[in-house]
């Protein structure tokens, strides 16, 4: 039983560090910001480079957006498989996404969705496609 369990263990282990660009492991202590107000029911998920994915549970299914720092354009992915709470793995490295579409010019300019996103390793800004600024923070 110890033996299955040590194999099992290191097989996922094994399975992370592969698709490290792939997996996206919760993050419970980041923190999400919309137009400076803490948001709540959202969470946070990232990979190995520090690209963030965020997950928002509607009554319409769940919702999400995907930064990647080799872009830089907020979107929603292509492809997503879940393990609720826990984990998401993309499609690959350099994730499938659809691009956010503003509705409307952001501050009175039509601008493209990479040109609203600054990202490093503990904050991440960017544009959502109903203007507004939203900033995650991880820990």
């Amino acid at each position: 039983m110890k033996t299955t369990l040590f194999l099992a263990s290191a097989a996922l282990l094994a399975l992370i560090i592969v698709n490290r660009q792939r997996v996206y492991l919760r993050d419970p202590l980041a923190t999400v910001y919309q137009n400076d107000a803490k948001q709540s029911g959202v969470e946070v998920f990232i990979n190995d480079s520090y690209d963030v994915l965020l997950k928002r549970e509607t009554t319409l299914g769940d919702y999400y957006i995907l930064v990647q720092h080799w872009n830089q354009t907020p979107g929603t992915p292509m492809e997503l498989k879940c393990i609720r709470w826990m984990a998401c793995l993309a499609d690959s490295d350099h994730a499938g996404i659809y691009p956010l579409i503003y509705k409307a010019p952001v501050h009175g300019k039509h601008v493209t969705p990479a040109q609203q996103v600054s990202m490093t390793d503990r904050e991440v800004l960017f544009v959502d496609g109903d203007g507004a600024r939203t900033r995650v923070t991880v820990r």
